[in-house]
């Protein structure tokens, strides 16, 4: 059988693997030498068992126009991509400086909008988008943050460079699948990741939880986070499951929650217990019935 590279094109983009003249980038040597070893069938009966390894597990999303069922396997590549550590640290330290930005632009928009009276950036561009909420003026949320999570996509141009395509700030997922991912690539590859220094991703939920709880009320010594999901019928739903429980948190729904007199509380076999940080994986218009879409 022949090379898995056989008759591979470079079509004249940015290629991951492969400089322009068709040898692999330094860092993707010893993975082009592992799977030069691989025949084309070896390579598809390990996607094969990938995607039998998610479907038992549940690792799911849901297309709601599909035809034909809604339950969808994450799309696995079993080709990573290898950001060296160089690139990563570049990576790391320019979204940080942009999510540090976007809080700073969003907290001005809701207090003094200097960028906008200066012009830097359009008013009405700002104040006419749909995305702006009157009612959030003069707010000050705990730490002065609005963006605690964001998912930010990232594309190559022709030369290789980094550019942000989009933001998302709201309700970003996807982390899960990178986490599942990680750990299919170690089953299908287990030499080559014991031989390889590779950043860990293990610890994102234990991560995401201690942001959480850092935005707790200072009187609470040892906040109650839930993780709020629209249900089981959402896209993302394997992916709230698969995060509160990573995290040692209760996933609810509305129908769980009530305020009173100012305060959260979840419903529980126990009665009412108060929740001090929601992490909401629900879209803005979906939240509340009464200040805005009647049918969230």
């Amino acid at each position: 059988m022949g090379n898995l590279f056989d008759g591979y094109a470079l079509d004249g983009f940015f290629d991951e693997m492969f400089t322009a003249e068709g040898q692999p980038h330094p860092h993707y040597e010893r993975l082009f030498r592992r799977l030069s070893e691989l025949s084309r069938a070896d390579f598809d009966e390990r996607i094969r068992l990938a995607d039998i390894s998610f479907l038992y597990q549940g690792i799911t999303f849901t297309v709601y126009s599909a035809q034909e069922g809604i339950e969808r396997i994450f799309p696995f590549d079993l080709v990573p991509r290898i950001i060296p550590q160089g690139e990563w640290q570049f990576l790391d330290m320019g979204l940080r400086q942009r999510v540090t930005a976007m809080n700073m632009f969003i907290y001005d928009v809701y207090h003094e909008q200097k960028i906008l009276r200066e012009g830097i950036v359009p008013a009405d561009l700002v104040l006419g988008s749909q995305g702006f909420n009157p009612l959030m003026v003069g707010v000050d949320p705990p730490g002065g943050v609005y963006i605690h999570i964001t998912g930010t996509d990232l594309v190559r141009d022709e030369q290789g460079r980094y550019l942000v395509l989009e933001d998302n700030g709201r309700s970003p997922s996807g982390v899960s699948y990178v986490l599942e991912n990680r750990a299919a690539m170690k089953r299908a590859f287990p030499r080559l990741f014991e031989r390889s220094s590779v950043l860990p991703v293990e610890h994102y939920p234990q991560a995401l939880l201690e942001t959480l709880r850092d935005v707790a009320p200072r009187s609470a010594d040892q906040p109650t986070v839930v993780l709020l999901t629209p249900g089981i019928y959402n896209s993302a739903y394997f992916e709230h499951s698969f995060l509160a429980r990573q995290m040692g948190i209760e996933l609810v729904e509305g129908r769980d929650l009530i305020a009173y007199e100012n305060r959260i509380y979840m419903r529980t076999i126990r009665g009412m217990q108060p929740v001090d940080v929601i992490y909401r994986r629900i879209d803005d218009a979906f939240l509340d019935p009464l200040a805005f879409r009647a049918e969230s």
